[in-house]
């Protein structure tokens, strides 16, 4: 489902996480809802969308806000499953 489906069906845009990977060293998630689950190579993340997978070596939680987190480590991958 697109963005403007998404927002058709009465999701708005702002209940959208915002995921920035920085090189392969770092990603921020904003607008999370919550931490699923994590080690050093798989963290995952719950958003509004469904889980939000980040995979990779060496992961660690740099930083865990109310609305964001930040993951850092050699990032291999990032994906979402939705619910």
């Amino acid at each position: 489902m697109g963005m403007n489906e998404w927002i058709a069906a009465g999701v708005k845009q702002s209940a959208q996480p915002r995921v920035t990977l920085n090189g392969r060293g770092e990603v921020l998630v904003e607008g999370h809802t919550g931490l699923f689950s994590y080690d050093t190579a798989r963290v995952r993340i719950r958003t509004p969308l469904g889980i939000l997978e980040i995979r990779g070596q060496d992961l660690v939680i740099g930083y865990f806000g109310a609305e964001d987190l930040m993951v850092r480590g050699r990032v291999d991958g990032v994906g979402i499953e939705g619910e």
